[in-house]
């Protein structure tokens, strides 16, 4: 399994409670397609968010936020540096 970091622009400030919504329905999508949802950093102010995700491809963790209807504007992998 690899990592992928998820980065969302909303263009626009969010309710913390709108943010916490779609992390809490983007886990319930990751168990569908086969994700691991590790931990997700918001800015709600800025309307910004990123997302850690353990995933075979970058296809899974794409397909998750579709189904979780959370808009997604780029998946990259990662690697965590000790």
């Amino acid at each position: 399994m690899a990592l992928f970091i998820g980065v969302h622009d909303n263009g626009a400030p969010m309710p913390d409670e709108e943010m916490q919504a779609g992390w809490k329905a983007y886990k319930a999508a990751c168990a569908n397609h086969g994700c691991e949802p590790i931990r997700a950093h918001v800015n709600a102010g800025k309307g910004k968010a990123f997302c850690l995700t353990e995933a075979s491809s970058s296809d899974e963790v794409q397909a998750a936020h579709d189904e979780a209807k959370v808009p997604l504007v780029d998946v990259i992998e990662v690697k965590i540096l000790e």
